[in-house]
């Protein structure tokens, strides 16, 4: 006899409280929601709940009938996870009670090694049945290549697959990770799970996708998941559920959709001619429930069931809705975690983070400058060492025409001084890692975009064109030496552009000493940081057509917001769906640099290291840590400084010409520092160019960073949805010789000392200040 199988779907969500936007075809309520309502996932838990709750349950069992199924991306990006680095998402997916999920590409943020101790924690399956680990023939652990389960007396299949487009754009993907193609590897598992005399002998098979929208069409029509086409001895999947696209879309296939409101002639949908594919939106608002209606079996057909009506409904989450209230004291209770560790410190600056609106909306600043040089660097081996993807505005995809033979993947970064928000002055002292959450309050991902040369004039151009106005348009670089003159009329001001050149070697000073120097003042310590001038390469001549530059910006900008029209309709080589928020970004470069400074310290160089360019690394570190005379930490002048209280990494301003900051420390706090003290400081503030900086996300991306990381991941992950809170102490990779020897580090955090070199040259504001 047929059968119906309820199943429950989303993807794609990032924070667990949002402002709520309407949508279009949301249920309008009798009392119209204010301005700055909100919505919440303890609403989309009680929703889920509720439509659980209508399910039949299994005799003698408390489980349901039915399916909830998960189509990847969840534990990244959002402010939130800049600080938890997924783990508060873990007992929130724990307690929306998942049958299964597949990875999506913002799961491997962190990198692969945090992302299993994220996906290990959850209570349910993670599928990704198309890559192979090389290193043992098998799906990488802890993920699983398919998933059986039995609903309604029928068994079922479940895979999980990803297309190669946004794989090659993830900055931290395991070299021994093997893609497989998506259309052989379901042809191949349909083999095996429906194989009448196998293991499983299951029914029907749901493919959960991480893909775009063309592409899941194109799947499945390969795949015979499409309505109208007799394919009961074809082998393939019955139905798709994906993801990554932030899009409400339902195939053509499917019978009827109360509620949908989606446009099902949108542009890449042109081959959808009776797809079953179900895409439910993004981040905790849209959820989809759905009913396969299952034919009765055929013992002699390949599908001994096929689908025969795909029916469902688009569901909204509105303020209005009702929410659970297990749900909500959950999320109090991690948001209350965030909160604590947004005071700790993630580094200690030499020269003030100086965010006020008078510095970085109209010059050249230092804090603009430091953040520029981390960002030129965020997706180097997606874009050096990996095969880029290019995106255009419709998802298509295609292959660069791009030199390769370049130290780092991006030729520039152009972001704006309004990026830069809190308005203040942090430091020179402590940075919390609040402080880089106010600096960067945008969740908007970086991107890397195609641009010739006069698309790189005109948007500096109009950066540049309301000065002297505080205007956030005011441009802010890395990889760009820019000449202008601030006297001369709009539009017009810009006397020339050079790219800066890249080197493939540290520019690490034989002498220490050569690099940083103090004097004692009256009014503290100045020190002096000396760093190599900017050395030009090629000119960015203002030409259409000819050399094609990969430029790093805000998806912001590149939507044309602010002035910024010469951005718009450029093609992507990362693209919103894959690119990473500015804080995240920042956030793994600081582990990484922590992660190197500690480690090059170990007595025992035998620590077992997960990438094998990690060990390359830290031998070079440690070779320059040892030949130190005052190599030893006992000696830090760190712990003399006021606020100097937790651990973590090191590093220089990247690519800073000469400068002096002073550190504004009485005279009492400079005398407890001895001559030795200053001596190693000179050898822990290291210059830190910029193929370090692209060493550091490496690390960063490819190891635990847990000995590192301030925020007690291991405690919110082990948060559970409806229980009391039971106090525990957080757990670090570390044996215990290493846990000794590293306790004399826990005085010491990372030094920064972000620059002014020039790489913006007003040559008016120059002159009149030579006369």
């Amino acid at each position: 006899m047929s059968v119906n199988i309820p199943l429950l779907a989303f993807n794609d969500v990032y924070r667990v409280r949002q402002r709520y936007v309407p949508q279009p075809g949301a249920p309008e309520s009798t009392v119209p929601a204010p301005p700055d309502a909100d919505i919440s996932v303890g609403q989309f838990t009680e929703l889920v709940y509720a439509l659980r709750d209508e399910w039949a349950t299994k005799p003698l069992s408390d489980d349901k009938e039915g399916l909830i199924l998960f189509a990847g991306d969840v534990f990244s990006p959002s402010v939130d996870s800049s600080v938890t680095r997924g783990s508060h998402m873990v007992p929130v997916l724990n307690g929306l009670k998942l049958d299964a999920a597949c990875v999506g590409n913002h799961d491997f943020d962190f990198g692969y090694p945090h992302m299993t101790k994220l996906v290990s924690a959850t209570s349910f399956p993670w599928l990704l049945s198309n890559v192979v680990d090389t290193d043992t023939g098998k799906t990488p652990v802890p993920l699983h290549r398919y998933f059986v389960t039995e609903k309604c007396g029928v068994r079922i299949g479940i895979i999980g697959i990803v297309e190669e487009d946004w794989i090659a754009t993830i900055p931290s993907w395991p070299e021994h990770f093997k893609y497989q193609p998506m259309k052989d590897v379901a042809i191949e598992l349909s083999k095996e799970l429906r194989d009448p005399n196998g293991e499983h002998r299951v029914e029907a098979i749901i493919a959960l996708t991480h893909c775009r929208l063309p592409n899941d069409i194109w799947l499945s029509n390969e795949l015979g998941a499409v309505a109208g086409k007799n394919v009961e001895n074809e082998h393939g999947v019955d139905l798709i559920i994906g993801g990554h696209d932030h899009v409400y879309y339902i195939g053509k296939g499917a019978t009827s959709w109360e509620g949908y409101a989606g446009d099902r002639e949108a542009s890449g949908t042109q081959d959808d001619h009776g797809s079953r594919i179900i895409k439910s939106g993004t981040d905790f608002r849209d959820l989809s429930s759905a009913v396969l209606d299952l034919s009765a079996p055929n013992p002699n057909a390949i599908r001994r069931r096929t689908l025969v009506n795909l029916t469902g409904k688009h569901h909204y989450v509105v303020p209005s809705s009702p929410t659970n209230v297990e749900m909500e004291r959950l999320i109090d209770s991690l948001l209350a975690s965030v909160q604590q560790t947004l005071g700790k410190p993630v580094c200690f600056s030499l020269s003030p983070f100086d965010a006020r609106s008078e510095i970085v909306r109209t010059r050249e600043s230092s804090l603009g400058n430091w953040v520029a040089d981390v960002l030129l660097h965020a997706y180097d081996e997606s874009l050096v060492e990996g095969t880029p993807v290019e995106f255009d505005k419709e998802g298509r995809t295609g292959s660069p025409d791009h030199d390769k033979q370049k130290p780092c993947g991006a030729d520039a970064v152009i972001i704006c001084g309004g990026t830069l928000r809190g308005d203040s002055q942090y430091g020179p002292g402590k940075i919390t890692l609040g402080d880089i959450l106010e600096i960067f309050p945008f969740d908007d991902p970086v991107v890397c975009l195609e641009i010739d040369g006069k698309g790189i004039w005109d948007t500096l151009e109009s950066a540049l064109s309301k000065w002297p106005a505080q205007e956030g348009r005011f441009p802010v670089v890395s990889g760009l030496a820019v000449d202008w003159d601030h006297t001369k009329p709009p539009g017009k001001r810009i006397n020339s552009i050079h790219l800066r050149r890249h080197s493939h070697k540290h520019e690490d000073y034989e002498n220490p000493e050569d690099f940083i120097d103090f004097e004692s003042t009256l009014h503290g310590t100045a020190i002096e940081v000396k760093r190599p001038g900017l050395k030009l390469g090629a000119e960015v001549k203002n030409e259409a057509g000819g050399r094609i530059f990969y430029v790093i910006t805000r998806k912001y900008m590149s939507d044309g917001f602010d002035g910024f029209e010469a951005l718009k309709n450029r093609k992507f080589v990362i693209d919103d769906e894959v690119g990473q928020s500015m804080s995240n970004i920042i956030r793994s470069f600081l582990l990484g640099s922590a992660y190197i400074f500690r480690h090059k310290q170990l007595a025992d160089a035998r620590h077992r290291y997960l990438s094998e360019k990690t060990l390359r690394v830290l031998k070079r570190a440690r070779a320059r840590h040892q030949a130190s005379p005052r190599a030893s930490f006992a000696g830090s002048p760190i712990k003399s400084f006021p606020g100097f209280n937790e651990d973590n990494g090191l590093l220089g301003s990247p690519g800073s010409s000469p400068g002096t900051v002073d550190l504004n420390m009485s005279v009492s706090s400079v005398s407890t520092l001895s001559t030795t003290g200053w001596a190693t400081l000179r050898r822990h503030v290291i210059d830190h160019d910029w193929l370090s900086i692209s060493e550091a996300f490496h690390i960063a991306r490819h190891e635990h960073m847990s000995s590192v990381d301030r925020c007690e991941g291991d405690e919110l992950r082990r948060k559970k949805h409806g229980e009391a809170e039971t106090p525990r102490a957080a757990i670090a990779p570390l044996d215990k010789r290493q846990k000794d020897e590293l306790r004399s580090m826990e005085d010491d955090v990372a030094i920064v000392c972000p620059l002014v070199d020039g790489r913006l040259h007003d040559v008016s504001a120059t002159a009149a200040t030579q006369q």
